[in-house]
C-alpha cells in the first residue's frame, strides 16, 4: 500500500513520517528527485535523491518519471522505477510526502485499496513559526505561505485531512486510519 502525505510547507509532513517510520516496521519511505539543495540530515535518510538541474531535465526527457512538477523554483518528481518497486512489493507499505499535483496522478494510477492520501492541516501562524523555526528564509517564507491557499484548494481530493497540532494526536489517528485499513 502506498500512504500519501501532503500539506502546505510546514504542516509537518516530515516529522509526521520520520515519526511513522519509527512506529511500524514494513514501512518504507521511497525517494523522489529533486534538484534542489539539501537540507540538514535529509540525504541520510534517503527521502530524495538530489541531482542536478540537467540530470532532471535528461530524465524529462527520458520518460524516467512517472511525475514531475517545479514547485518555490525546484523540480521534484517521482521515478517510475520507484513506483514499480512498490507496486511488485507485496510485503511492505511505503509513505511519502507528495504535493497537491502528485496526489491526483497517484490516486489516478492506484487501485482505491492500495492508497491512502493524508492532507495535514495547520493554521497560518503556526506554519510560519514552524518555516522561521526551520531556519527558512524571510523571501523563502512568503514564497511557501503564498502557495498555501492553491495547495488547501486540493484537501477534499484527499480520504483524510488532519489538523496537524499535536504531534502524538497525529500519529494516533494515522496509525488508527492505517490499521483499520489493514
Amino acid at each position: 500500500m502506498l500512504i500519501v502525505i501532503s500539506g502546505v510547507s510546514g504542516s509537518g509532513k516530515n516529522t509526521v513520517i520520520d515519526r511513522l517510520l519509527k512506529e511500524r516496521k514494513n514501512l518504507k519511505i521511497f525517494p523522489s528527485v529533486t534538484n534542489r539543495q539539501p537540507r540538514e540530515n535529509e540525504e541520510e535518510r534517503g527521502t530524495y535523491k538530489f541531482i542536478t538541474t540537467q540530470q532532471f531535465k535528461k530524465a524529462i526527457e527520458n520518460n524516467l518519471l512517472f511525475e514531475y512538477e517545479l514547485v518555490h523554483g525546484n523540480y521534484r518528481g517521482i521515478l517510475k522505477e520507484e513506483i514499480e518497486k512498490i507496486e511488485k512489493d507485496e510485503i511492505n507499505d511505503y509513505i511519502r510526502d507528495i504535493d497537491v499535483k502528485g496526489n491526483k496522478k497517484l490516486r489516478n494510477h492506484f487501485d482505491k485499496d492500495k492508497i491512502i492520501s493524508i492532507f495535514l492541516e495547520v493554521p497560518d501562524d503556526e506554519l510560519k513559526r514552524r518555516l522561521i523555526l526551520r531556519g527558512d528564509k524571510d523571501e523563502d517564507i512568503a514564497l511557501r505561505l503564498s502557495r498555501a491557499p492553491f495547495e488547501r484548494k486540493f484537501k477534499n481530493d484527499y480520504d483524510y485531512i488532519i489538523d496537524n497540532i499535536v504531534l502524538e494526536k497525529t500519529i494516533n489517528k494515522i496509525c488508527e486510519i492505517l490499521d483499520s485499513r489493514k
